[in-house]
């Protein structure tokens, strides 16, 4: 309020200076007349802007949240075989791999040694589990667009959340002083805010969504599932269409979020405009021309005082290219403004997917006006590319070589050849990228074709083997069929034979049976026979088996009579052995008794004389 209070105070004392200024010199006074002789135009508006964002972009995220929350936690993954040429004493498992590689590069061969290969060195493969496959990097792709995506919209949301009102001023004037012509524009705006609690409370919350929405995908960012992937290479649209990322749920889910964010570029959003246009009294209109007083005095008055330092300035030449004109009034701009464009869609998937189905429906056209398949596609090729062409040459304000009758007039204009000259040397530049371009883009149809002529052949060949497979089960088919003809032809025949074969075999058959109970008969009477003879074989054998038993018993017992004395006569020696070493131990112990005897009485004696010598001096004293 001392601020507001301040400018009131300064304003009147201004004014009350402006008073007395006027009174005294005569100047204003030819100004003002001046000044209101001319053409003027005032205006004064407020203008109050409510914006109130749309959320629904928030929504739709959110209800594909859980899907990309999932995969993170719960990834897809595959196999990555590593291999590498180790020290036979470090590896630790080998395959077919290490025996191909070791037969390729003897020189890793240490020996041979009892027909088994040696090796020094051997290639040895271990299989590691791979995060990074084509689907997780399309995820990693995904969360770092979905960061990016909803980063930029809290940035543009935090700056326009609150309202505001505009206070607009503006001067138009064009009046004739002192010879001189006299344009006049002053422009003034201030921007105050709009205390709109409603609508701001609204914006706070989307705010607030949007924000939750941020640490939920930055959590995202920062998960194990991304620092394991971080250095995987991201992926570039058109994204292949692999069956994990149709037939997965979640994976699905996740693509057509990508085609959420390739199609939703913009942030829109509502604005209630409220306009009023304010009036001026008489002692505002006083202001306003004295400050068109003090402008035309301080910008003339300075200009004329510097021209003499402004002659030595340098002077800069230049030509005015042609304005463009808008299609957007204010009024417009106003009441529909445009959504805020937040990302490129130069190319995506969703414009992608956008320009085949035109593309498509070019085709079908011209496919139905022409004749063949081959001259549609021609035509709709040509009228593609005469786009990208009919952009380059406007683009670029390409001259057409045919319009003769244009070039003629504007050799007969004169014109700034240097001008002409850069010109011509631009265009010639841009012309010549425009041609690498299309050269690039003709080397690639040329090696796009080769491919296709690859596959081309790669089918050929394969339809051949199917053909060659094909004619062969053909040929046999056609053989049973022959046969299967001629034994219908010669059918009848065919049955005689037959029923001549069933009779000559039921013949045989009783023959046989004949044959075969005759051989049974007498097989039964020589087995009889065989086995009485093996029973008498058996007896002859057992008889001889038993004389032979006997006769080893017989043997058997001699030999361990003749033993049994041995061994009675080996322990009756070993027995007076015995006695003997017996009796010379005990004398060798008599021996040593006496003798320790014979030291023990010599010892004791020594020692009673020894006593009695004691005993002896003991009395003597």
């Amino acid at each position: 309020m001392k601020k507001i209070s301040d400018l009131r105070k300064f304003h009147e004392q201004l004014t009350d200076a402006f008073y007395e200024l006027e009174k005294e010199e005569e100047f204003p006074n030819h100004f003002y007349q001046a000044f209101l002789s001319g053409e003027n135009s005032l205006s004064q508006k407020s203008i109050s802007e409510t914006k109130t964002f749309h959320e629904d972009w928030i929504g739709t995220i959110e209800s594909y949240f859980p899907s990309l929350d999932k995969i993170t936690k719960d990834p897809k993954s595959g196999l990555k075989y590593l291999q590498e040429v180790t020290a036979i004493e470090k590896a630790k498992k080998t395959n077919s791999d290490s025996i191909r590689h070791l037969a390729a590069n003897t020189h890793l061969i240490k020996e041979i040694r009892n027909h088994q290969v040696v090796p020094k060195k051997i290639l040895t493969t271990q299989a590691e589990i791979e995060y990074a496959i084509y689907e997780n990097r399309f995820i990693k792709t995904l969360v770092e667009r979905l960061f990016d995506f909803v980063n930029r919209r809290y940035k543009l949301v935090k700056e326009n959340v609150d309202s505001f009102q505009d206070k607009l001023f503006n001067l138009n004037s064009k009046f004739n002083i002192r010879d001189t012509e006299i344009q006049m524009d002053i422009d003034l705006k201030i921007r105050e805010d709009l205390g709109d609690e409603t609508v701001n409370k609204y914006n706070h919350d989307v705010l607030n969504r949007i924000q939750n929405l941020l640490k939920k995908v930055n959590g995202i960012r920062v998960s194990p599932f991304m620092e394991e992937i971080k250095n995987a290479k991201p992926i570039t649209p058109p994204i292949m269409k692999t069956s994990i990322i149709l037939k997965n749920i979640d994976y699905n889910n996740c693509y057509n979020l990508w085609l959420f964010l390739d199609k939703y570029n913009t942030l829109s959003f509502d604005i209630d405009v409220k306009e009023q246009n304010l009036t001026f009294d008489k002692y505002y209109l006083k202001n306003i021309y004295q400050t068109a007083l003090t402008t035309f005095t301080t910008v003339y008055g300075n200009q004329k005082a510097l021209e003499d330092h402004y002659q030595y300035l340098d002077v800069m030449e230049y030509q005015r290219k042609s304005p463009k004109i808008a299609k957007k009034s204010l009024k417009d701009i106003i009441k529909n403004p445009d959504p805020l464009v937040v990302e490129d869609n130069l190319m995506n998937q969703y414009f992608l997917d956008q320009n085949k189905e035109l593309f498509k429906e070019k085709l079908n056209q011209n496919v139905d006006e022409s004749s063949t398949y081959e001259i549609g596609l021609r035509k709709a090729i040509r009228d593609t590319l005469a786009i990208t062409n009919a952009l380059f040459e406007d683009y670029f304000e390409f001259n057409d070589e045919d319009n003769d009758e244009d070039m003629f007039f504007q050799r007969m204009v004169k014109t700034d050849l240097e001008t002409e000259h850069l010109k011509a040397k631009d265009k010639a530049r841009v012309a010549k990228i425009i041609r690498e371009v299309k050269e690039v883009d003709y080397n690639n149809a040329i090696r796009l074709e080769k491919r296709m002529l690859k596959e081309i052949e790669y089918y050929d060949k394969q339809i051949a083997k199917e053909l060659k497979k094909k004619s062969i089960k053909e040929s046999k088919k056609q053989a049973i069929e022959e046969k299967i003809k001629l034994e219908r032809k010669n059918l009848d025949r065919n049955q005689k034979i037959l029923t001549e074969y069933l009779e000559f075999v039921s013949a045989q058959k009783e023959i046989l049976t004949e044959e075969h109970r005759a051989a049974q008969e007498k097989l039964r009477l020589e087995t009889k026979r065989i086995k009485e003879e093996e029973l008498a074989l058996i007896e002859v054998e057992k008889k001889k088996v038993r004389e032979k038993y006997e006769q080893e018993m017989k043997k058997l017992k001699e030999k361990q009579r003749i033993q049994k004395q041995k061994v009675v006569s080996q322990a009756r020696k070993e027995k007076q052995d015995e006695k003997r070493n017996l009796k010379n131990e005990q004398k060798k112990l008599e021996k040593a008794s006496k003798t320790r005897i014979r030291k023990e009485k010599t010892k004791i004696k020594k020692q009673m004389d020894d006593k009695i010598k004691k005993e002896k001096v003991k009395l003597s004293k």
